[in-house]
């Protein structure tokens, strides 16, 4: 054998190997997370815009509800949000977290009812408790974590609405999401019983759950 097309199937077997792992690296679902903090949980839902994910735990008897969103590839200046809307499948109604990087390096987050589309996201109380609520701020990306007391019966076999949502900052002063493109689609159902996701409203898109076990 030559050099030359020794060098060559050398130079084949590497670029093979490049788009193997870029293709891998696309492929990464929520199925593959590893939370520092060692949480676990039982499920976990690819998000089908705005690279997010929802990881929860569903205790039907209580109701109770344990969540960690992450929001990914975020620019600086950026906020999130993560809702469930108790009475209808849009923004308003929705029952927010909200988590933002501060300019001194620590991450603010709160919770906020969202009563009409001229929210500014205000902090106040939600329809229902929330507790444990924290959020992180790492590699272009931010968890948060909380812990939500649902009603016992959801009367819809267990059906929730969701939300979520991204924007710019001014300072730590939060501007308007866009009003186009992957904001207006961010909008699911989602049974935290059977597992089924799917977009809400005619927005477009679905998300498959990955269901794994805790050991």
């Amino acid at each position: 054998m030559s050099i030359m097309k020794f060098l060559n199937q050398i130079l084949c077997l590497s670029l093979i190997l490049s788009i193997s792992m870029t293709t891998l690296s696309f492929a990464q679902t929520c199925s593959k997370y590893k939370f520092s903090s060692n949480n676990v949980f039982d499920s976990c839902n690819d998000l089908p815009f705005l690279d997010s994910f929802l990881h929860y735990t569903y205790e039907s008897s209580t109701g109770s509800l344990h969540i960690a969103y992450r929001h990914t590839k975020l620019t600086s200046g950026k906020w999130v949000a993560w809702a469930v809307n108790p009475t209808s499948t849009g923004m308003v109604g929705a029952q927010a977290i909200v988590a933002y990087p501060q300019s001194d390096g620590t991450v603010r987050v709160y919770t906020s009812p969202i009563r009409s589309y001229q929210t500014s996201l205000l902090e106040g109380d939600l329809s229902f408790n929330v507790s444990g609520l924290s959020a992180t701020y790492q590699n272009n990306e931010i968890v948060v974590l909380a812990s939500l007391k649902l009603a016992q019966d959801l009367g819809n076999g267990g059906t929730i609405n969701t939300v979520w949502q991204d924007g710019s900052m001014s300072g730590n002063s939060l501007l308007p999401h866009p009003t186009s493109g992957n904001n207006v689609r961010s909008v699911s159902t989602l049974n935290l019983v059977s597992g089924v996701s799917a977009a809400a409203g005619g927005a477009g898109g679905s998300s498959k759950l990955r269901k794994r076990n805790v050991s």
